[in-house]
């Protein structure tokens, strides 16, 4: 609309909650967005566009009789904008998220030269410099490493030092700083040959938010980091985006906000879940759970196979408190208060695993409607709150359940058609998948409701069936390889001299 100059009020949810209820008592729906043209409802985006589409064929032959153009000309913006109080902008104050609390200037690293970078400066900084390869040692690959001596050869020439002993010692602070380390920990930096070092990016692979050790201040307002990182994130998509709607994955991996996001999610390793209650735990890993999805499509690449998946929701961790948890410990282990994942025979945090007191007692059914996997048929991404929580639960299964592609009711054929996330869940709604459809009436609203409410009343069983579940997203160009969660490999050959070196 703003490329055509059509004049448009935009009223955000997000930043006006309060004007919720006054959308639905004019679309009578909860999903977003509506547009109106004056006191007229047009619908959602899609007729939206479609409306365009005719405006542009209007635009493009002159104003012809009847076209798109020559209508919203006519009936719409040479008339006064609407009376309908309920579509004009909230007088409540706008929702601002509170800035963050400032970095620690003690935080950066200091240059050889008297001179200063920041962690994120000093380590892009360097993985430029220098040189990785994959180092065999005893049958062992060390990948992204280099020699120590390889090390020293690069700090000198990066940073104009005088001398090799000026960049061991340089490499020492690094390494004390937690910006390089031993490939496995057990040497200080040496420039040597016979020792293997890694920046700290390559370190752990398998870490989703192991770009850097957290060594800064810590946000005590935990669903504020998630919701900066979050529009960072969304940042990087929109820029990234194509005309189809699919998000170039490499693109965005070079995108000039990544590193800054890749960096600043690292801070969830100073989180402590601990004395989180429910509602501010369940909130804040609903966003986590969401936001590190989109990250590791990233990162890693989309699953396209069943096998993809499974690799990819258990063996993907992400450092929370200095605790690790994949996507499946997140959502099975504490939300789903260690329950079975689907397909399971055990439960997801065993007895004697330090993370099960981090369990919630018990699973709010509501999270399968706000939990989003990256599949097309997962619902849609929403913000989450403490103190709202309960009405964002509320709004988000209603809404899921409005569309039919999830919940379908067909009184005619005594039949209630369903998205496969109740089948895989079952238990977390009822004890059979013959409870699912008396389960399902508080989560339904007007005829969709009542039609299921006199299906119940006439005590036949209902036929419940369940949709095939659309597993393809909107990313493009990277598939996921479990292999890239391995920051070190075995070799069929045993090596056992050193300095075997391949790029």
């Amino acid at each position: 609309m703003k490329d055509r100059n059509i004049p448009f009020l935009e009223i955000n949810l997000s930043s006006h909650p309060d004007k919720r209820s006054d959308m639905l008592s004019l679309a009578d729906s909860l999903t977003v967005p509506h547009i109106f043209f004056n006191d007229r409802h047009i619908g959602g985006a899609t007729e939206l566009i479609a409306l365009l589409e005719e405006w542009d064929q209007g635009a493009g032959t002159g104003t012809g009789t009847g076209s798109a153009h020559d209508r919203i000309h006519k009936e719409y913006l040479s008339k006064d904008d609407p009376s309908d109080p309920r579509l004009e902008a909230s007088t409540a104050p706008t929702i601002r998220e509170i800035p963050p609390p400032p970095r620690n200037q003690d935080d950066h690293i200091l240059l050889p030269k008297s001179l200063t970078e920041t962690v994120l400066e000093m380590t892009l900084r360097l993985t430029k410099a220098i040189p990785r390869y994959n180092l065999l040692h005893l049958g062992k690959t060390y990948k992204n490493s280099a020699k120590g001596k390889t090390f020293t050869d690069a700090l000198v020439k990066e940073f104009a030092l005088d001398s090799r002993e000026e960049a061991v010692e340089f490499g020492k602070y690094l390494q004390k700083r937690k910006i390089l380390d031993h490939v496995t920990g057990d040497h200080v930096f040496k420039d040597t040959r016979e020792l293997y070092f890694r920046l700290q990016p390559f370190q752990s692979s398998g870490i989703i938010n192991s770009f850097r050790i957290w060594t800064d201040r810590i946000d005590p307002d935990y669903i504020s980091v998630v919701s900066r990182l979050s529009k960072v994130m969304q940042g990087i998509h929109n820029r990234c985006t194509d005309g189809n709607g699919d998000v170039d994955l490499q693109a965005a991996e070079q995108d000039e906000q990544y590193a800054t996001f890749e960096e600043e999610i690292c801070e969830l390793q100073g989180i402590d879940m601990d004395d989180m209650g429910v509602h501010a735990k369940t909130a804040f890993l609903i966003n986590v759970y969401n936001l590190l999805i989109k990250y590791a499509f990233i990162k890693y690449g989309f699953p396209e196979s069943t096998l993809q998946r499974a690799s990819f929701f258990s063996s993907i961790h992400v450092n929370i408190g200095g605790h690790q948890f994949s996507f499946s410990d997140l959502e099975n282990g504490i939300l789903r208060a260690n329950a079975l994942a689907p397909y399971a025979h055990k439960k997801q945090f065993l007895s004697g695993d330090a993370r099960v007191k981090l369990a919630l007692e018990q699973v709010d059914n509501r999270i399968h409607f706000a939990l989003n996997c990256g599949a097309r048929s997962c619902p849609p991404v929403k913000k989450f709150s403490v103190n709202d929580l309960e009405e964002e639960l509320r709004i988000v299964a209603l809404s899921f359940c409005e569309d039919n592609l999830n919940v379908r009711i067909t009184p005619e054929r005594n039949e209630v058609r369903l998205s496969s996330i109740f089948k895989w869940y079952k238990l977390d709604f009822a004890q059979s998948t013959s409870g699912i459809p008396n389960a399902l009436v508080k989560y339904l609203r007007g005829e969709k409701k009542e039609a299921l409410q006199i299906m119940l009343k006439e005590k036949n069983e209902i036929k419940v069936k369940f949709n095939n579940y659309d597993w393809s997203s909107n990313v493009t160009n990277k598939v996921f390889h479990g292999s890239s969660l391995k920051s070190d490999g075995f070799s069929l050959k045993t090596i056992f001299g050193q300095g075997q070196e391949s790029k």
